[in-house]
């Protein structure tokens, strides 16, 4: 299921994209054998610009980091291999960022149930050709488009297992929202459910040694203090 869901999000991605110029990194975390082959194919025909892989699973905070470390341009994307996408969805995306730069704000053309309660929503709204933009403090975790610089601002994905919200907290903490599009203009399949959102993960990667390394920044570091840990390079971007 979850195969047949990534060909179905890239080749949504592809077609929505394909007539703008996008620069396409994946991070495989090795989830499937035949899952990379089909990846390595799409990077060998020019589809994806980027095909990193790990061997072990790294989680999504850590890949979405080694994504960002070798991407390029003004503006940056971050998705899971979870949505389908509809013609438009990034055009809409960066026509708020352009016509309001000066905001803090970072644009999504996703939201969902846990994201509607008033509390999450800014009292004001932004307006783009008479199309009405809602801000979200919660929105856009598993998708959303950013300009450069203002993630610079916020920083990198920590490694933990809600590394999204995370992330939307330090954003918020910066005086950032979701500019959430007119329409949902993609599909969510929530394969997120399910997921024990209690339980430390912990993501390590294993040297051909056997020793075990620990990139946790959060609480599996205090519950296993014995364990080597590591620190990921930040986010910096030279021009």
């Amino acid at each position: 299921m979850r195969s047949t869901f990534l060909k179905q999000t890239l080749t949504s991605l592809f077609e929505t994209t394909k007539h703008l110029p996008t620069e396409r990194i994946v991070v495989d975390n090795g989830g499937d054998i035949e899952d990379s082959k089909y990846l390595l194919d799409l990077a060998e025909k020019g589809e994806i610009n980027t095909y990193i892989r790990n061997a072990e699973n790294m989680h999504f905070g850590y890949a979405r980091n080694q994504a960002l470390r070798v991407c390029n341009g003004d503006y940056i994307c971050i998705s899971d291999n979870d949505i389908v996408y509809n013609p438009g969805w990034l055009e809409s995306c960066i026509s708020v960022l352009e016509k309001h730069p000066d905001r803090k704000i970072y644009a999504t053309p996703i939201y969902n149930v846990a994201h509607w309660r008033p509390k999450y929503w800014h009292t004001e709204v932004l307006e783009v050709d008479g199309k009405i933009f809602r801000m979200n403090r919660r929105a856009g975790s598993n998708c959303w488009v950013m300009r450069r610089r203002d993630f610079e601002d916020v920083g990198d994905f920590q490694v933990h297992r809600v590394a999204g919200t995370k992330w939307t907290n330090e954003a918020g903490g910066k005086g950032y929202w979701a500019a959430v599009t007119p329409e949902i203009m993609v599909n969510d399949s929530g394969f997120r459910r399910g997921y024990n959102l209690n339980a430390p993960k912990p993501v390590r990667e294993s040297l051909h040694n056997g020793e075990e390394i620990y990139f946790n920044e959060d609480e599996y570091r205090h519950l296993f203090p014995d364990n080597r840990y590591i620190s990921q390079r930040k986010f910096k971007y030279e021009r």
